[in-house]
């Protein structure tokens, strides 16, 4: 589900946050974001932690963001269409 407060700079579905509030997130490829990648925030993110997110443009990585996977680049103008408060399904290629 794909919140209802809109950013310029991700996507944001807080159900996994919700659902795995009790995981261990430990901080692993905390590389530079890049348009189309999918994130999960790691345990240095406090409330936050594994919350998915899908970055709607390049941004730096201060640590804690774990960068999991990417958006295919032929299907990256598809977020455009996803629109807050509605389901999306990520699904391997």
């Amino acid at each position: 589900m794909y919140r209802g407060d809109r950013s310029d700079y991700v996507l944001r579905s807080t159900q996994i946050r919700v659902k795995y509030k009790q995981e261990d997130f430990p901080a692993f490829n905390t590389v530079d974001v890049t348009r189309g990648a999918v994130l999960i925030d790691n345990n240095d993110y406090g409330q936050y932690k594994g919350e998915l997110q899908i970055a709607l443009r390049d941004l730096p990585n201060d640590g804690r963001i774990n960068v999991v996977g990417h958006i295919h680049p032929e299907d990256l103008t598809l977020l455009a269409l996803i629109e807050p408060w509605r389901g999306f399904t990520l699904q391997p290629a």
